[in-house]
């Protein structure tokens, strides 16, 4: 006996497929070996580049799921947004000092997970859809190393130290 196929069914699985696909995209880390300064962009540009500094910049592509870095900055700017995301308290106060006001740090943090989700934007030129909340990373082949206290995930296409390895 063969099974009986709805097509309204077939139709919302289909589309359901293709709302969580995958997006597939890249971003660009840049290293100036001249100043020792490292920043990515979305934008590709044959050629090569020229830093400020006049030297040739070293580029490495990194290809990534947009979908799923878009769904990681989600999720890092849902722990930014407690009341005390590093977990301080009265604690740290030596912290504090070192590092200024934690307040400005959590901000920092926040401005550039916006920023990202906005580069993020760009290069999918569409709407992103974030992945459903039990989504789990490492089972869909993303590395990212979580930054305590607080429990930020930060993906190896973000890591610039993984793409320009310091010489020795």
């Amino acid at each position: 006996m063969s099974k009986v196929i709805n097509l309204n069914e077939w139709r919302k699985q289909k589309s359901t497929e293709s709302e969580f696909a995958p997006i597939p995209g890249f971003i660009i880390w840049l290293h100036c070996p001249k100043c020792k300064s490292t920043e990515y962009t979305e934008v590709r540009m044959t050629g090569g580049r020229i830093h400020k500094c006049g030297t040739i910049v070293e580029e490495a592509e990194v290809a990534i799921d947009v979908r799923a870095e878009f769904t990681i900055v989600q999720r890092n700017l849902e722990i930014l947004k407690g009341p005390d995301p590093f977990n301080q308290g009265k604690k740290f106060k030596l912290v504090n000092k070192l590092l200024g006001n934690t307040e400005q740090l959590v901000q920092k943090i926040k401005n550039n997970e916006i920023e990202y989700q906005r580069r993020l934007q760009i290069i999918s030129a569409e709407k992103i859809t974030p992945y459903p909340q039990e989504w789990i990373p490492e089972e869909n082949g993303i590395e990212y190393i979580i930054v305590q206290p607080n429990g930020i995930m930060i993906t190896t296409a973000r890591q610039a130290d993984q793409h320009f390895p310091k010489k020795q």
